[in-house]
C-alpha cells in the first residue's frame, strides 16, 4: 500500500491510475444528528477495501450515501472521476457501482439464472418492439445472457443450481448468488454489506476464496474494486488490503490490516481483546 495525495493509501499496483472511488469530507445529518462526519477515503481501481466499526457507527449509512439512497449534507463523491451528485441509483449502476445488502434481496420465486439475468438487463436492450414480439434480436440477447449468466455462476460454483428457485438455495448459496447478480452489471466498484452475515465458518472461508478470486481472475475481463462492511474480523483481516475504521460517524483510523490490528485507538473503540488474538 502506498500513500496518494495525502488523503489515503491504495495498492501500489493501482498507483498509476486515479482511484475508482474518491470521497472528500462527506457528511450527512438526520434531524440534527450528524450520522457521518468528514468522511474522506480513496479506493484503488483493483483494491479490496474494508470498512469496519461497531454497530451503529454509520457503515451502512456510508454505503447508502455512495449509492444515493441518502443525499449528503456536504462533501463530494467521485466514482471513476465522475461526480455522483444528483445521479439516480440506476444511473450510478450504469456508471459502474453495484451493491449487496445486509438482508438478502433475491427474487425467491425466480430461478437462480433469472436472478442473474435481472442484474445484467441494463446491458441488453433491443427495444420494446423486439422484446414484445420476440424477434430474432430478442433470441440472440437471450442466448448471450444465458451464456454470461452461466459464466458468472461458475465463478461461485453455482452452475449446477441455475434452474433451481433462488428461495430454495441454502443460506450461503443465496449470499453468493446476491454477489453474482451484482457482478452481472459489470461494476467497477462492488459494495458488499456484511456478505458473511449468518454464514458458518466453512461458508465464510469459501466466501473469502471467492472474493480473492474476483480480484485475481475477474480482473482479467474487467478491473473491479471491492469495498466491504463486515464484522467477521478473520475475513476482513484475511482479504482486505486497506481498512478504514468508523466510530460515531467519523473515521478514527486507516491502514493495512497489520496497522489496524495494532492501533490502540481501534483496539479501544472496536476490536477490544480480539485484536490481540487476530
Amino acid at each position: 500500500m502506498v500513500p496518494l495525495d495525502g488523503l489515503g493509501i491504495i495498492p501500489e499496483r493501482d498507483a498509476g491510475s486515479p482511484p475508482i472511488l474518491d470521497i472528500r469530507h462527506l457528511c450527512v445529518d438526520f434531524g440534527g444528528l450528524r450520522a457521518v462526519d468528514d468522511f474522506t477515503l480513496l479506493i484503488g481501481k483493483t483494491e479490496i477495501a474494508g470498512l469496519i466499526g461497531p454497530n451503529g457507527a454509520g457503515k451502512t449509512t456510508v454505503f447508502n450515501l455512495l449509492t444515493n439512497v441518502y443525499k449528503p449534507t456536504q462533501g463530494k463523491i467521485l466514482l471513476n472521476g465522475q461526480d455522483t451528485r444528483g445521479k439516480s441509483m440506476h444511473e450510478l449502476n450504469r456508471l459502474g457501482i453495484a451493491r449487496t445488502f445486509q438482508n438478502i434481496r433475491l427474487f425467491s420465486g425466480m430461478t437462480v439464472e433469472d436472478n442473474v439475468k435481472v442484474g445484467m438487463s441494463h446491458g441488453y436492450t433491443d427495444g420494446v418492439f423486439t422484446d414484445m414480439f420476440r424477434l430474432p434480436g430478442w433470441w440472440r440477447t437471450e442466448r448471450r445472457q444465458h451464456v454470461r449468466a452461466l459464466e458468472l455462476l461458475d465463478l461461485f460454483n453455482l452452475t449446477d443450481k441455475a434452474d433451481a428457485l433462488a428461495g430454495n438455495l441454502p443460506y450461503g448459496d443465496q449470499r453468493r448468488l446476491e454477489i453474482v447478480r451484482a457482478l452481472a452489471s459489470e461494476p467497477k466498484l462492488l459494495l458488499l454489506d456484511e456478505p458473511a452475515a449468518g454464514m458458518n465458518p466453512s461458508e465464510t472461508h469459501e466466501l473469502m476464496d471467492n472474493i480473492r478470486m474476483l480480484r485475481d481472475r475477474f480482473n482479467i475481463a474487467i478491473n473491479i474494486a471491492i469495498m466491504l462492511i463486515e464484522h467477521d474480523m478473520n475475513l476482513v483481516m484475511g482479504i482486505c488490503e486497506g481498512i478504514a475504521v468508523l466510530n460515531y460517524g467519523k473515521i478514527i483510523a486507516k491502514g493495512t490490516p497489520k496497522e489496524i490490528q495494532s492501533n490502540p485507538v481501534v483496539i479501544e473503540a472496536y476490536l477490544g481483546e480480539e485484536a490481540s488474538h487476530a
